[in-house]
This record gives C-alpha cells, sequence and structure tokens, in this order.
C-alpha cells in the first residue's frame, strides 16, 4: 500500500523540475565563465594534453562544489529557490556532503550526456545527429523512471536516497 507523503514533503511536477533545467544551466554557465576569469591571462599555454585536463577538473570541482555547498546548505540552489523545490534525504533531512556528493555524480550520469549532446547539435561538424541524440537516452529514462515512480523521483534521486520536495509559498 502507497501511503500519501505528508504536505511538507509534497513532491513538485515533474514539468516544474523539467522547467527549472534550463535556469539552472544558464546559472552552471555564469559560474563556469567566472571561474575561467583567472585562467583568461595564460598566454601562450595551448589547451591540449594536461593543461585541457587541468582545466577540465577545475571546472568540473567548480561545478561541484556550487551544487553540494547549496544542496548542503538549505537544500537549494538559485534555480531550485525560484521553482519553489529542495532537495532533502530520504527521510526529509539536510543532506551530508557525501550524500551530495553522490547525487550530483549520479545526476551528471543522467543528465550531463544531454547536455554535451545539447550542445554538439549546434557543431554539426564535430559529431552526427543521429550519435548526438544517443546521448539523451540517460536522461530519458531518468524521465520515464519519474513518470512510474510510486514518489515521481527521478532516477538520479532514487539511487542516491535523496528527494525533490515543494517549498510552500511564502505566506
Amino acid at each position: 500500500m502507497i501511503h500519501p507523503l505528508p504536505a511538507s514533503l509534497a513532491v513538485p511536477s515533474i514539468r516544474r523540475r523539467l522547467a527549472a533545467i534550463p535556469y539552472e544551466g544558464l546559472l552552471v554557465l555564469a559560474l563556469v565563465l567566472i571561474a575561467a576569469f583567472p585562467l583568461a591571462g595564460l598566454k601562450g599555454v595551448t589547451l591540449q594534453g594536461t593543461p585541457h585536463l587541468l582545466m577540465q577538473v577545475y571546472f568540473f570541482v567548480v561545478t561541484a562544489a556550487y551544487f553540494i555547498w547549496f544542496w548542503q546548505h538549505g537544500g537549494q540552489t538559485l534555480a531550485m529557490k525560484t521553482w519553489r523545490f529542495r532537495v532533502v534525504d530520504k527521510h526529509g533531512n539536510q543532506l551530508s556532503v557525501a550524500r551530495a556528493f553522490v547525487r550530483f555524480i549520479l545526476a551528471l550520469g543522467f543528465f550531463g550526456p544531454a547536455c554535451v549532446g545539447l550542445i554538439l547539435l549546434f557543431f554539426p561538424g564535430r559529431i552526427s545527429p543521429v550519435l548526438s541524440m544517443w546521448l539523451f537516452l540517460p536522461m530519458i529514462a531518468s524521465l520515464l523512471w519519474a513518470r512510474f515512480d510510486t514518489d515521481r523521483q527521478f532516477l538520479h534521486d532514487r539511487l542516491a536516497g535523496t528527494r525533490l520536495v515543494s517549498v510552500l509559498a511564502p505566506a
């Protein structure tokens, strides 16, 4: 028997969560651009080999720190505040650093390839459109999972032991 969630743990609609993704993407893009400022002065450094790998690791760390810090301090990024939902553990408590990191890695695994596929669609010479579409499969699997999940949670939330819950609008 499925027990209804208490009002304090109501699940936001899938549409609302999907609408927040482009907004979150713009915020992350701004974050990465700001994080790139210190690298802009490195003249003569070619972004191949080790320097390129170090730059990618740097951006990964900056992005992970952004999400983990916000999820651990209030459970909301700016996009989540705007769309009035937050992430909690399966018991409704604040996330630990470890759980937030696991959620970040899993979300990256399910939604990251679709982001890459979307970007590659704008550069048709880099990858075939058919191959680019295959990159959307992990995200589609997570969306289908949420459609049929008893708590309507995305697959990365289910695997990480987290859940998205609605935040009541201020009175």
